[in-house]
């Protein structure tokens, strides 16, 4: 995949206050442009390295398992009207983490999992919609993907597929007769509005006899992301930052299973091939092997300072959990 990204970095004014606020104040501090090819009659996974802007901000006064209390707004009245919601801790030694918000009412934001194990006292969180099909590739398929002459994939359309949450994919496409986006098993449905999380990639299946580019605007996180990774699993997931990590930088040898090609969790990286550079951690094994990121099949040679890609794939051959990447140096302070 040939990946072309410039950042236009924005120097927004920060948050005014850690109560709650209207979505008019509150601020990201980098924006930019991401730009992909996807290559004729190829299937490649995208990350969208960026996010929707805040819609709130807040500190939370009181919290049951799964709700956050915010005693200076009204979040049913703040949020009315928006779907796919996300809250994630902006502050502690969790900073990063989250989850989706399941109901915004009064003062109270109820989340579809229980962060009392990762939020302080005084946890300081934003709220955001998810990406949708519709605001990345546009309601009308202004990204241009091919679409299907049919009502469904028998038109021979170019596909999103997206992660369903349980394991498996939305298959998306964009039908001409039906005049919006629908997905493989539900035809008659819009699928214009399937969430795209900031952990999820999506892969683009091009079926067609010429590359396409495609180009995403947004906000920067500056936060950790956590990833869910399960034993046994192999995931596809959104590198998050756009620009600046490397597998050194990413904080990921704390996280996985280090070890030999055979015991280690498997970190892959797309390559300009269209392929999977394969990397581990390696635990010291002298005199051939010293401790460090290599590549599967090739020795000991450092792969520490391998670029980041959009996208990343683990195998993950430790015990289930949720694993912590940093951004890059670059991204200090912001």
């Amino acid at each position: 995949m040939k990946h072309r990204l410039t950042i236009a970095c924005l120097f927004m004014a920060g948050l005014s206050s850690l109560a709650a606020q209207t979505p008019g104040s509150v601020s990201s501090k980098l924006a930019g442009i991401q730009r992909f090819t996807v290559p004729a009659a190829s299937s490649r996974p995208i990350g969208v390295n960026f996010v929707r802007p805040p819609l709130a901000a807040g500190r939370m006064d009181s919290r049951t398992s799964t709700t956050f209390t915010d005693n200076q707004v009204n979040f049913g009245t703040l949020l009315a009207g928006k779907s796919n919601l996300w809250l994630e801790l902006t502050n502690g030694n969790y900073r990063g983490m989250a989850t989706p918000v399941t109901v915004a009412s009064a003062n109270t934001l109820n989340t579809e999992d229980s962060l009392v194990p990762y939020a302080p006292g005084a946890a300081v969180f934003e709220v955001r919609e998810a990406h949708t099909v519709a605001t990345l590739f546009g309601a009308t398929n202004t990204a241009g993907l091919h679409p299907s002459t049919t009502l469904n994939l028998s038109g021979n359309p170019d596909e999103i597929h997206i992660p369903d949450g349980a394991g498996g994919y939305h298959r998306v496409f964009y039908s001409t007769p039906a005049g919006g986006w629908r997905q493989d098993g539900d035809e008659i449905s819009d699928a214009s509005g399937i969430p795209i999380y900031h952990v999820d990639a999506v892969i683009i299946h091009r079926k067609q006899a010429s590359a396409l580019t495609l180009s995403f605007v947004g906000f920067v996180r500056s936060t950790p992301t956590y990833f869910p990774v399960i034993t046994g699993t192999t995931t596809i997931f959104n590198a998050a930052y756009p620009t600046g990590t490397t597998l050194t930088s990413s904080g990921l040898a704390t996280q996985v299973k280090q070890g030999t090609e055979l015991t280690a969790d498997i970190i892959s990286i797309p390559n300009s091939s269209g392929g999977w550079d394969a990397c581990y951690y390696a635990t010291a094994s002298p005199p051939s092997i010293s401790a460090g990121w290599k590549q599967v099949g090739q020795g000991n040679t450092d792969k520490g300072t391998v670029p980041w890609a959009s996208t990343f794939r683990i195998e993950r051959r430790g015990v289930t959990a949720n694993v912590k990447l940093l951004p890059g140096p670059s991204y200090s302070g912001l």
